[in-house]
């Protein structure tokens, strides 16, 4: 199947129309992924939501272990008091413990929330700049090809369907078709004399004329 026509001419602004739409094309898939790179880039809020909830958990967990510290150097402190310090010592040691275990499991749970929140911004940012990227390239693309890609086809088609047709068609038909079809601008392109050439049976010109006309050699 002929993609192009045969005529330098005619190849040359083909080939070149088909370039340009190309070139948008490449544009337009260009600009999608700088759209969809500048969007991805906001996903650096969502991870610093998920930080700072993991800086909370990780606060609390190290306040709570400094109070248990405290409580444990003091309970330490007063082991050697004779007759009280063993058990003195033991319940200032244990006394944190319920305050710091809430204190713990209130960061945990708060650090938790704050971490799936920041997951959620990253996934929602990734999903907008997925579509934006790929609408900004799509629409302007479909559109294009909705302009240029019908005309092109119609254009391979008819090169495609005027080769099989004239496929070993008597000469002096083709002829004729050229001098009764083509305009006479045209014909004068060919030949200074078209009528004249049919008449006389000189077909070749005729038959050249119809056949580049179509796209063929």
């Amino acid at each position: 199947m002929r993609l192009y026509p045969a005529s330098p001419v005619a190849r040359t602004r083909t080939a070149t129309r088909d370039l340009v739409v190309l070139g948008l094309l490449i544009l337009f898939a260009w600009t999608g992924m700088k759209v969809h790179d500048g969007i991805l880039e906001l996903t650096s809020v969502g991870r610093g939501i998920q930080d700072s909830g993991r800086a909370i958990s990780a606060t609390t967990r190290n306040t709570a272990g400094a109070v248990e510290g405290a409580f444990a150097d003091a309970g330490n402190a007063v082991d050697g008091i004779p007759l009280v310090g063993e058990q003195l010592g033991g319940s200032l040691r244990s006394a944190p413990s319920e305050a710091t275990s809430a204190l713990r499991a209130t960061g945990d749970e708060q650090g938790s929330k704050i971490v799936r929140l920041g997951v959620e911004q990253v996934r929602q940012t990734e999903k907008a700049a997925n579509w934006a990227g790929w609408l900004v390239f799509l629409l302007p693309s479909v559109t294009l090809l909705a302009f240029t890609l019908p005309a092109r086809a119609r254009q391979v088609a008819g090169m495609h369907t005027a080769q099989r047709t004239m496929s070993g068609a008597p000469e002096h038909i083709l002829a004729a078709r050229a001098a009764y079809n083509l305009d006479f601008k045209t014909l004068r392109r060919y030949t200074p004399d078209p009528f004249g050439d049919l008449a006389e049976g000189r077909y070749d010109k005729l038959v050249t004329a119809l056949r580049r006309e179509e796209g063929l050699r």
